[in-house]
Formats: structure tokens, sequence, C-alpha cells
């Protein structure tokens, strides 16, 4: 092999290299499909609270993935319930909450296969931004990830009081629970 043939090997390797780099780099997931979000509040003698939304957005920009989740739309099953739980949010003021996390602290799947693992994110609730761990899994079929995440959070540490009607308060306390379908463009 020639030295003029080496190195065109070489720059040709390096120039694959870099179009392979900036098309992951490019890569951008959008969502598909329906989408869920729910949180799980506990309150005295065992009573548990469930509210859901399927108000749920994915966003990319190539180096972060956003969820938002809009908590206009949440649903405890219970209108009265439904309200208080609005008022303590504000949701007039703060109508969403936001999950912001680094594309490099996930692990996306091979075809066929799952991943899953803890990362860390920030999470806006509430107008205030606190750093979250949250546990997921991904499922890559045919060019549709499947993703699901969950993590538990304070909600004083985001300035929310936690809902009271009659003297019965829930636990500061919450799971959350975000799933969603999603291509990776």
């Amino acid at each position: 092999m020639t030295i003029r043939s080496s190195s065109r090997m070489f720059a040709s390797g390096a120039l694959f290299a870099a179009l392979t780099f900036s098309l992951v780099a490019a890569a951008k997931l959008s969502k598909t499909g329906s989408a869920s979000a729910s949180f799980l509040a506990h309150g005295p003698a065992g009573m548990d609270i469930t509210g859901k939304t399927s108000d749920v957005n994915v966003g990319d920009d190539g180096s972060n993935i956003t969820v938002v989740v809009k908590l206009t739309g949440i649903d405890t099953g219970m209108g009265l319930r439904d309200k208080h739980t609005k008022e303590a949010l504000e949701v007039d003021t703060y109508p969403t909450a936001e999950l912001k996390v680094a594309r490099s602290a996930l692990r996306f799947p091979a075809a066929g296969a799952e991943s899953s693992g803890d990362a860390k994110g920030s999470l806006k609730i509430h107008g205030q931004t606190k750093d979250v761990t949250f546990h997921y899994t991904a499922k890559l079929d045919g060019d549709t990830l499947g993703v699901k995440g969950n993590a538990n959070i304070n909600m004083t540490d985001f300035g929310i009081k936690p809902p009271s009607y009659l003297g019965v308060s829930v636990k500061p306390d919450l799971g959350i629970n975000v799933s969603f379908s999603a291509k990776d463009n």
C-alpha cells in the first residue's frame, strides 16, 4: 500500500466518521402515538390519589430531550379534587411541568432490544427547577422507541403546598410516571 492510498483511506475514514458523528448528533426524537403522565399521592389512612393526563409532548434539540406535560388537563377522577390539585399547582400561572435530559445521559437500545437505567435531569414545576434522578426503560420495536420513566419528588421542594380539604392533607411525596412512543429521526 502506498502512502498516497493510505492517506486517501485515512481521509475517507475521517470523513465517514465525521458524517456518522454529525448524523448521530443530529438525530432527534419526535413523539408518535399516545403518551401519558400520572402522579400518585398518598393521604391519611391509606388513601391514594392518582392524577392522569395524556397531554405530553417530547422535544429534542439533538443535545437535550425535553418532556413537557400540560398540567391543566390533570384528571383525578373527581371534579373537586381536580380543582384543588390545579389550585395547588397554580396551573393558571404554571401550566406545564418540564423534564430536560441530556441525550448523552441515556442509553438507546439496539433494534428489538430494551435498555434501562437511572439518569439525572432537570425538572421544572411550579416555576422552580430542581435536579432529579429518574428511572427509565426504552424498547426499540422497528423504528419506534417505547419509553417509560418514573421519579419520586417532594412537592414542597418546588414551592407547592400539599393540597388539603376539610383538614385532610396529602403527603408531600409524589410518584411521577411518564410513558410515550417516539421515533429517532
